[in-house]
């Protein structure tokens, strides 16, 4: 045998990634290529996540994310391309019970193993005050980025966060500015003496240093949502991509991710001309490690963006429930949902990393065990119906985790089994909300609440029938209706609860700052009008079944509520 054609192959894999290196960064007449990978929001989902899908017409259960299947496409990135980088843009923390029981501490772990280059603040960073976040920072083996945060009231936190990072990447500087919603204060508990100043100012401020210096691709690591992002790009020369986070927008094919039923909001990437004229790249990437984005980017030799391409991936498990069963391997059912994944040309089916599976179990361990632990006592059955079960105290608990929030709307699906009287558990109120709905606050008119609820029951009429008493579950605010009145008219005598504790009524052009499911915020039971207002809104990232055992745990005991939130009034 030749000796030459063993050489070759041992060299092969080698010049595999020379050449995937050199192609990386070298392109014709100077033209300048890197390779960047991103996630936001990841909201302490540390292990997968059941999400339903809608497969060929019917409703399949799958898996995705999860911080080993993320290492184990983030590996495969790095293996075309050495220098990927690979930014977060915000809210690290809050949302499961990951951060709840080990203070966000796992969570820069698992972000250190993966290997991130930098992140910005989300607002929920602020979730535990100013305190909790230097032993964060520490943590993290990547720098935290905000160029429009003022820390110098908190001198435990001044000196450890820089405006921008400038990154070597292939030969050339690029710039990476972190900015952060300067809506932080309304949608946190509490921000110390930290101040949130204008993003845009702020970044544009950045730029002009930075091309000074010569720079001139440069990338703004964002979280301020995906309307506020493109805001940013009309408003501030000099940005070549922005990197988002906050909105929780999921973006890409229609067509393509119709086929599972996903509907994004917006092609990935989303390409804008910037206050200068020139291209910009506007990117985010969903939402708990349901989706990594990746650009490739080719630059001019003066920092323009010529082109561009992008192969985003949502790492998907590789079991599928329908129906309640398990659908088996090789099956052809099995296979036309395969198939359906593959045809999006995003949904990917992804091995878990062993190494982040070990290092995950001693926390999911504790997790678990926590889940049967008992968090209250029921003095009574608390079985659902109008003004009565667990509804009512689902919606205080939700004014009581977002207090600066007036009134609660929960939708009636959103509660799923009763509470029977003795101990309950945490495991008991996974059951009762299951679908790790976070908490969105928004603002209405007094004229888009009343007809917020309006729609409601009349959508609750169409799906249960006209002797219905089948209402959403309400705190701070109280009405009555009338069922057989013409639609539109049903409601009657809404009155919101005062800063002083009286009821009053309605105001319908004041505002009113209302927290609902994220279910309710996206439209869900007839609640369009929320959906399309065009005040405030921000997903406070914090789950409702968090919300609801935390208040359970500082009651102690529970009962039905005897407050007639809502009088069904008798036919005219």
């Amino acid at each position: 045998m030749s000796f030459a054609p063993l050489l070759f192959r041992s060299l092969r894999p080698w010049l595999l990634g020379l050449s995937l290196l050199l192609a990386a960064c070298s392109s014709p007449s100077g033209r300048y290529q890197f390779r960047l990978v991103h996630m936001n929001d990841t909201h302490s989902h540390l292990e997968p996540v059941a999400v339903n899908l809608a497969i060929q017409g019917e409703t399949v259960t799958a898996q995705l994310g999860g911080f080993a299947r993320l290492k184990t496409v983030v590996d495969q990135m790095r293996a075309e391309d050495r220098e990927l980088l690979f930014l977060h843009g915000g809210d690290v923390v809050q949302g499961t019970l990951y951060f709840t029981l080990f203070n966000g501490l796992p969570e820069f772990d698992f972000l250190n193993r993966l290997g991130l280059d930098a992140m910005t603040f989300g607002n929920h960073e602020f979730d535990r005050g100013p305190a909790a976040i230097p032993a964060w920072i520490k943590r993290s083996r990547f720098p935290w980025l905000s160029a429009n945060i003022d820390f110098s009231a908190e001198p435990a936190l001044a000196g450890l966060v820089k405006p921008y990072l400038i990154k070597e990447i292939h030969g050339e500087k690029i710039a990476i500015i972190g900015v952060t919603t300067e809506t932080t204060p309304q949608t946190t508990m509490q921000v110390g003496g930290v101040v949130f100043n204008d993003a845009a100012e702020a970044v544009r401020k950045q730029v002009k240093a930075l091309e000074a210096q010569g720079i001139n691709k440069i990338i703004v690591l964002s979280h301020l949502g995906y309307q506020q992002d493109k805001e940013l790009v009309a408003k501030v020369a000099g940005i070549d991509i922005v990197v988002g986070g906050h909105s929780h927008t999921l973006m890409g094919d229609e067509s393509l991710l119709s086929k599972i039923g996903l509907l994004p909001e917006t092609v990935y990437p989303t390409e804008l001309k910037g206050a200068d004229g020139k291209r910009v790249l506007v990117l985010q990437a969903w939402q708990w490690g349901h989706f990594l984005g990746r650009l490739q980017a080719t630059f001019t030799p003066d920092g323009e963006v010529e082109q561009f391409s992008h192969n985003a991936v949502i790492p998907t498990g590789s079991t599928f429930v329908r129906n309640d069963q398990a659908i088996p391997p090789g099956t052809p059912a099995y296979q036309a949902i395969t198939a359906d994944l593959e045809r999006t040309g995003i949904a990917r089916i992804v091995a878990e990393d062993p190494q982040m599976v070990a290092m995950l179990a001693p926390y999911a361990q504790k997790v678990a065990a926590y889940r049967t632990v008992a968090i209250a006592t029921a003095a009574e059955d608390l079985v659902r119906g109008l003004n009565r079960g667990p509804g009512p105290l689902a919606a205080d608990s939700m004014l009581a985790a977002v207090p600066k929030a007036q009134v609660a709307i929960l939708n009636y699906g959103g509660i799923r089994r009763d509470l029977l009287h003795g101990k309950i558990s945490a495991g008991d109120l996974l059951e009762v909300m299951p679908f790790t709905n976070s908490l969105v606050l928004v603002d209405l008119s007094g004229a888009e609440l009343l007809k917020s609820l309006e729609d409601t029951v009349a959508f609750m009429l169409v799906k249960f029938g006209s002797d219905t008493l089948n209402m959403p579950f309400v705190s701070g605010i109280r009405f009555s209706v009338q069922l057989t009145a013409p639609n539109g008219s049903r409601i009657e005598c809404v009155q919101v609860r005062s800063d002083s504790g009286n009821f009053v009524p309605v105001e319908p052009a004041q505002r009113y700052r209302v927290v609902v499911n994220s279910f309710v915020a996206e439209g869900g039971d007839g609640f369009g009008v929320i959906k399309t207002a065009a005040g405030f809104k921000s997903d406070t990232g914090i789950i409702d079944s968090d919300a609801m055992q935390d208040y359970l745990q500082k009651l102690g005991t529970i009962r039905n509520t005897t407050e007639q939130r809502i009088c069904v009034l008798p036919a005219n």
